[in-house]
C-alpha cells in the first residue's frame, strides 16, 4: 500500500491516480461540514464548483438545500453557509444538499478521476483510516489548500493519516513531510493552527468556534464517499 499527498488540487494527475483511492481534505471547513451533514442524516450531498451550477440544480428541484460560502460567508439566497454548526439533524436529516465552496468542492470534483473518493477532516479521521485499512488500495491524499496555495491545516490532517499508516504503508516524500509536520504540531495543534492564515481569517469574521470544532479529532464515525457526482455516507 502506497500513500502519496498532493498539497494542492493542482498536483493531482488524473492518469497517475486513476487506480488510487483519493482522500480529499478541507479542514476549514468544507469536509468538516460534509462529515457533520452525513453524521446528521442528510440523504446525499452534491458538490459543485459554481454558484450558477447550484442555482440550476435548485431550480430543477426546489426541495434541495443550497449550502456553501464565498470569502467564508453565506452566499446570498442559500440555506446554509459552511459552518459545521449549521448542519444540525433538524436542518439536514433526509435532505439533499448542493454545496459550493471556495476550495473544498473544487478539490472533490478534481479528485473524481480516482477509483474511489472519500471526504475527510480531523473529525472523522479514524473512520476514514479504518475504511482505507480494509480496502488496502494505494491512496492519494488531496489537500484542498487555499485558492491553489498550500494550507497548513489540510497538510497537518494529511500528516495525521500518514502517521496512522506509517507502520503498514510506504509513504512518499510528500507524505513523509506531512507526517513530520503533524508530529511537530500534534501536542499544540489548536494554538498553532489557530495562527494559520485561513484560521486567522475565519476568526476575524466571527468563526473562532468553527476553528476549534474543526481541529477536534475522531468525533464522528462517518465515511463520506463521493461517487458519480454525489456524496453518500456509511456510519461505522
Amino acid at each position: 500500500m502506497n500513500i502519496d499527498i498532493c498539497f494542492t488540487p493542482n498536483d493531482f494527475d488524473d492518469e497517475k491516480y486513476s487506480k488510487y483511492s483519493a482522500v480529499v481534505i478541507d479542514v476549514l471547513r468544507a469536509t468538516t461540514s460534509i462529515a457533520t451533514a452525513c453524521a446528521n442524516g442528510c440523504k446525499e450531498l452534491i458538490p459543485v464548483r459554481t454558484v450558477a451550477e447550484a442555482n440550476k440544480l435548485k431550480a430543477n428541484n426546489p426541495d434541495i438545500l443550497l449550502a456553501g460560502e464565498r470569502e467564508g460567508l453565506l452566499i446570498p439566497g442559500f440555506n446554509l453557509g459552511n459552518s459545521p454548526f449549521e448542519y444540525t439533524r433538524e436542518q439536514v436529516a433526509s435532505k439533499t444538499i448542493v454545496m459550493t465552496t471556495t476550495n473544498g468542492t473544487l478539490a472533490l470534483t478534481k479528485a473524481s478521476a480516482a477509483q474511489k473518493v472519500y471526504a475527510m477532516a480531523f473529525v472523522n479521521a479514524a473512520a476514514i483510516t479504518s475504511a482505507l485499512q480494509q480496502q488496502q488500495d494505494d491512496v492519494v491524499i488531496v489537500c484542498a489548500g487555499s485558492e491553489g496555495r498550500f494550507s497548513l491545516e489540510d497538510t497537518l490532517c494529511a500528516g495525521l493519516l500518514a502517521e496512522r499508516f506509517s507502520k503498514t504503508a510506504k509513504l512518499s516524500d510528500t507524505a513523509l513531510a506531512a507526517q513530520a509536520m503533524y508530529r511537530d504540531f500534534a501536542a499544540e495543534l489548536l494554538p498553532r493552527v489557530a495562527e494559520s492564515s485561513h484560521a486567522s481569517y475565519l476568526r476575524s469574521i466571527g468563526f473562532e468556534q468553527d476553528v476549534m470544532l474543526c481541529l477536534q479529532q475522531d468525533t464522528l464515525s462517518v465515511i463520506p464517499v463521493f461517487e458519480n457526482g454525489t456524496i453518500t455516507a456509511c456510519i461505522k
